[in-house]
């Protein structure tokens, strides 16, 4: 009986919110616009108000549709090939929501399940697997809907987490004079604490006092200035439980700055920040310090800026691509471009879906592994000539090193795609692995795979550097993505020094 009434006050307290919605959606019909509303909605990590690495994995918004008397949810996951598992608690329970429609060529899907309390955090569970990463994680989550922009609910920001994103927006929950600003970039203030302290660290001179933020697909990106940056050459973010380089944006030598990008999950709490400090004889000196972020200064305290401009160090996040945001391999990505190792194209975009040529592939290898110099001979490849310039150095220079070999007449064939066997005995040259004697693999399609790769490509497996695709398949013949080098090529340079 108590289940009954808990549920019957939800499907009222939607129902209201969607009769309320009727007046406000001019564009559809009084019937049509009475049972259905577009909600949106973040995905948190479990137990916190904190924005989950998951939310990237469901398109905004939601909608709400009430259907012979019951109200549902309609939700859209994103690289739905991925989300192999997906519950939702309903009626006290986890169980798996009502698949509506797929689109394969998309890679989405669309499930529908009954809606509780739409003031309340409703738990869900999501595993998602990646095959040629050697990927597994579940996560526990919690979805909260924002209704507070829907006729009907309360004007107080009180049903929506601080700190969440909105459609692009981002909501600073109670914080005075801040409001609703758009997407950005536009000045935050912050702190840098000592660690564990609410103390300001020495380590605050060494930047700016403001920072610009900007929300791109429901991610947190400040871009900050680090002055004497001779003094500080690494800096690290904690993202997702592990520590990465912060990305590059811009740098002035003459100044002796630059301007770092780092992504934070929770603006209303505290993001841990690692430095290593040049101290000359002493050589370097880590600190671990703490960015503490004003909310309240957030568009310079103004409702209606969003312009873009704001005041503050003029850094924008022109120099991070555009089209990684929410993309699974985002940390490595930007790792890397922060690293100097890969960069966008001429549109600014990285394009990690994309196929990789094998000059492309020796560009970053060369970079990854600091293959400086010039080759002690010409490439001695027949086709050297095709080889662009901007890729020849790094060519002859990775062929020297014997990471990178030719075909059998002799050719580099600069702009082939290359492919999984490739990748796997380049990695697993870089990595210094041997091949392994006895190659006997349990693909489905090991018979496939070329005699030369065999061994490498089993120590590449074994060592966790790559792993097979769907069905049991190595698939040596299929092309790997940008993302996949580059996210290879990154454990190879992170792995423990032997």
């Amino acid at each position: 009986m108590k289940r009954l009434r808990k549920h019957t006050a939800a499907l009222l307290v939607a129902c209201l919110l969607l009769l309320n919605a009727a007046a406000a959606v001019s564009a559809q019909s009084a019937d049509e616009a009475s049972r259905q509303y577009d909600v949106s909605f973040s995905v948190l990590k479990d137990g916190t108000d904190t924005v989950s690495a998951m939310d990237e994995y469901t398109q905004k918004p939601a909608r709400i549709a009430v259907e012979n008397g019951q109200v549902y949810i309609y939700l859209t996951l994103l690289k739905s090939s991925w989300v192999t598992g997906f519950e939702v608690e309903q009626n006290g329970e986890l169980a798996a929501p009502e698949e509506v429609s797929a689109d394969a060529a998309a890679d989405t899907k669309t499930v529908r399940f009954p809606a509780g309390d739409l003031t309340a955090k409703t738990n869900a569970h999501i595993t998602v697997e990646v095959p040629a990463m050697n990927y597994k994680g579940d996560y526990k989550v919690q979805l909260k809907f924002d209704t507070t922009g829907m006729p009907g609910a309360s004007s107080s920001h009180g049903g929506a987490p601080t700190g969440t994103v909105s459609e692009g927006t981002y909501t600073t929950g109670e914080q005075p004079g801040a409001g609703h600003v758009q997407a950005g970039p536009y000045p935050i203030a912050f702190t840098i604490l000592k660690d564990g302290t609410e103390e300001v660290s020495s380590m605050a001179n060494y930047t700016d006092k403001t920072a610009q933020l900007t929300v791109q697909d429901g991610v947190y990106h400040i871009a900050f200035t680090l002055k004497s940056g001779s003094l500080i050459p690494n800096v690290q973010y904690e993202h997702d439980g592990a520590y990465v380089d912060a990305a590059v944006v811009s740098t002035d030598a003459a100044a002796d700055s630059r301007v770092l990008d780092i992504v934070v999950g929770d603006l209303a709490g505290k993001t841990n920040v690692a430095l290593e400090v040049n101290a000359g004889p002493r050589g370097t000196m880590k600190h671990t310090v703490q960015f503490k972020f004003d909310l309240a200064s957030v568009g310079g305290g103004s409702h209606g800026a969003g312009n873009g401009q704001g005041q503050g160090n003029g850094a924008s996040n022109g120099g991070m691509p555009t089209d990684i945001a929410s993309h699974w391999a985002y940390a490595s990505i930007a790792q890397a471009v922060g690293r100097g190792i890969v960069a966008g194209y001429e549109d600014n975009t990285f394009r990690p879906d994309g196929n990789i040529t094998r000059a492309e592939f020796a560009v970053m290898l060369a970079k990854a592994l600091k293959l400086q110099g010039e080759a002690k001979a010409p490439s001695a490849f027949a086709d050297a000539g095709s080889i662009p310039d901007w890729a020849a150095a790094s060519v002859a220079l990775a062929g020297e090193a014997g990471l990178v070999s030719g075909y059998e007449d002799n050719t580099f064939r600069a702009g082939g795609l290359i492919n999984r066997a490739e990748l796997a005995v380049i990695i697993a040259r870089a990595a210094g692995l041997s091949a392994e004697e006895q190659a006997d693999s349990t693909f489905a399609d090991a018979s496939s795979i070329p005699a030369w790769a065999k061994g490498v490509v089993s120590a590449a497996v074994q060592a966790g550097f790559i792993a097979g695709r769907d069905g049991n398949l190595f698939a040596p013949a299929e092309h790997a993505t940008r993302a996949e080098a580059i996210t290879l090529l990154l454990k190879v340079i992170n792995q423990p020094k032997k």
